[in-house]
């Protein structure tokens, strides 16, 4: 009661200084930047603790397989980190939802609710029973040590929950992109982009918790005191990139078919990420992938290399092979800012013949032969590297290689923003694809009822 108390007061004077109606003009822009801002901020959160309590049990069931206690050292640490973190991430949803939606952007966040009822209900309830099973599978770490297989059955629940947790809000992500009929449930759940952009998210939630129990690991690494633990932080660096890496290595064919989706389904937006004005930014983003990759791989040739395992050579011509790679994916097609500049200007001809178009730049065959080489070699990589780790002494590694695991890190969170931003600003002016637009709906008076569609 007396925190109530306490609270009551700053909600009050907080709703008393919303705006009074929603912000027009240049505030606009201020709105849009306010709420991305925080949305990339919860999704980098949000989507490490996803990936934990998905990759958490299954770590732990390896180890229980293997008898290895590293691994259950590992899974027993994402458990700490899931709880620890979980506080933030809601932080920054609750203020995205019930401050800056509500105040800035009504009428579109009313309308959402309506239309995905169902699923942002079941989104809620999924979450209540994430958190709730991740506090239980950690603080029972101990306690259930010998009754392990109910300890994993814990575990698996939990994943289930974050799985189902993360499809809910995919539901309603992939209706403001490829909107379908919202009376029908059945139809607004099976949405065309909504499958696989769970999927795309899942494998990158999965690559991202990898990736960053690298970084983690790396600077652990250069702290540690003891060889036991220079050992482990090793030893866990090294699994955390190889899993990254692993579930990366499903992306480019993910990705492709999520993007094949939305050309069938929402082709305007397809063409804005692929000739438009995003072109630029796809550009990055597929040149970002090569870089991962190359980093990786180098990671590879250098840890082998550090106890003179056999394979670090080849892993250097691999290494080379990326990098001619990743300077094909990064040839831009229309050499000017859209494919629609250079036509109007009339120079849609190869560059050779005064125009501004490249052909090496094109989708295909081009930029599909840059991802399958980025795939056939980050594969060879992850083989030959597994191939030399017996001649590994973990433990024994060098602050380089601690260097580019935190490297790996920042690429991937550089990749979820621009893969974040691609897909949020590819429908506008829409905040619903051909049914809301930005402008429409701030103009929405408090005294005009919403049209049956949800347009405005």
């Amino acid at each position: 009661m007396n925190a109530l108390a306490l609270i009551a007061p700053l909600l009050e004077r907080l709703a008393g200084e919303l705006p009074a109606t929603a912000p027009q003009g240049h505030n606009i822009v201020g709105a849009q930047i306010a709420i991305g801002s925080l949305f990339s901020i919860h999704i980098l959160i949000a989507g490490l603790v996803s990936g934990a309590g998905e990759l958490g049990p299954a770590i732990e069931f390896l180890g229980f397989m293997r008898q290895r206690r590293g691994y259950d050292r590992l899974a027993h640490g994402l458990g700490r980190f899931i709880t620890y973190y979980f506080s933030f991430s809601s932080t920054i949803a609750i203020l995205l939802i019930t401050v800056l939606l509500v105040g800035f952007w009504g009428h579109f966040w009313t309308t959402i609710v309506t239309i995905a009822w169902w699923p942002l209900f079941i989104e809620a309830w999924t979450f209540v029973l994430q958190v709730s099973l991740a506090y239980i599978w950690y603080y029972t770490w101990d306690p259930l040590r010998g009754f392990k297989g109910l300890h994993m059955a814990i575990g698996g629940l939990l994943a289930i929950a974050s799985f189902l947790q993360v499809y809910m809000i995919d539901v309603v992500a992939s209706y403001m992109l490829t909107p379908t009929t919202p009376q029908n449930p059945i139809r607004l759940v099976l949405n065309a982009t909504s499958y696989p952009l769970t999927v795309h998210r899942t494998v990158g939630n999965l690559a991202y918790i990898g990736f960053v129990i690298g970084a983690f690991c790396a600077i652990r690494f250069v702290r540690a005191k003891t060889v036991q633990d220079k050992a482990f932080y090793d030893w866990a660096g090294s699994f955390g990139l190889l899993w990254g890496i692993s579930m990366t290595l499903l992306q480019p064919i993910v990705g492709y078919s999520y993007a094949k989706e939305i050309q069938l389904h929402a082709y305007g937006s397809w063409y804005k990420m692929m000739l438009g004005t995003l072109s630029p930014v796809f550009l990055w983003q597929i040149t970002l992938l090569g870089l991962m990759f190359l980093t990786a791989t180098i990671y590879f040739a250098r840890r082998l290399r550090t106890n003179g395992a056999r394979g670090a050579g080849l892993l250097k011509v691999m290494a080379v092979g990326l990098v001619l790679t990743t300077l094909l994916a990064a040839q831009p097609y229309h050499l000017g800012f859209t494919y629609a500049a250079v036509a109007s200007a009339g120079l849609d001809r190869p560059f050779w013949e005064g125009g501004l178009i490249n052909p090496l730049g094109s989708m295909i065959p081009w930029k599909v032969l840059a991802l399958m080489s980025y795939t056939l070699i980050a594969i060879a990589a992850v083989v030959w590297y597994l191939r030399g780790l017996p001649g590994v002494v973990w433990g024994a590694a060098r602050r380089g290689e601690q260097r580019l695991l935190m490297l790996m890190a920042v690429l991937t969170i550089l990749m979820m923003v621009t893969m974040g931003f691609i897909r949020e600003n590819s429908r506008a002016p829409f905040l619903i694809s051909g049914e809301m637009t930005i402008q429409g709906q701030q103009n929405v008076q408090p005294t005009v009822s919403p049209s049956p569609s949800g347009g405005g």
